[in-house]
């Protein structure tokens, strides 16, 4: 019975790590490459944030959203001359786990968001990846997400790729 719950337990471990592992392995692939702009705010961030006393209508806003975030990672390049075969390569990985919110292609660019959603149906994990030319732009924004309030978060925020929010509505 002992072996049984082990083997079980060891089962379910394994699910969650290559369910979280997907995007995890393109980010660790790049993230010690220098030619890449490195944007990693963990859990415990979120939590500090989460404990600020803020009063503003803005600022309680934020916080509310604030509280509902897990982890945010941007992983950049500009000026680069392999944007697009990057955006390639960060999809490759991506298409299995995630469903497909928005595309949109022009001449010199491609803009995607993907998304895993929770057992309650919210939003998970959301993925953002930029690609074009000369630069290179993926996201991955953790937590219970409401597009909504990030947008309006990300509207404030001066952070490379997150500008491209606002072309995603509910």
């Amino acid at each position: 019975m002992k072996k049984l719950i082990l083997i079980l337990a060891l089962v379910m471990a394994g699910r969650q790590l290559s369910a979280q592992s997907v995007i995890d392995r393109f980010f660790q692939k790049y993230e010690d490459d220098r030619s890449f702009t490195l944007v990693s705010v963990t859990p415990k961030m979120f939590s500090m944030f989460s404990k600020l006393d803020i009063n503003t209508g803005e600022g309680q806003q934020f916080m509310s959203v604030v509280k509902k975030l897990k982890g945010l990672r941007i992983l950049a390049k500009e000026d680069a001359k392999d944007g697009s075969k990057l955006y390639r390569e960060a999809a490759a990985f991506l298409t299995r786990d995630f469903e497909e919110l928005m595309t949109v292609r022009d001449g010199q660019s491609d803009l995607k968001f993907l998304v895993k959603e929770n057992a309650r149906g919210n939003i998970a994990e959301l993925i953002m990846l930029v690609g074009s030319t000369n630069e290179f732009v993926a996201m991955s924004l953790v937590g219970d997400i409401d597009l909504n309030e990030i947008a309006q978060i990300a509207s404030g925020m001066n952070i490379q790729g997150m500008d491209n929010l606002k072309k995603l509505k509910k």
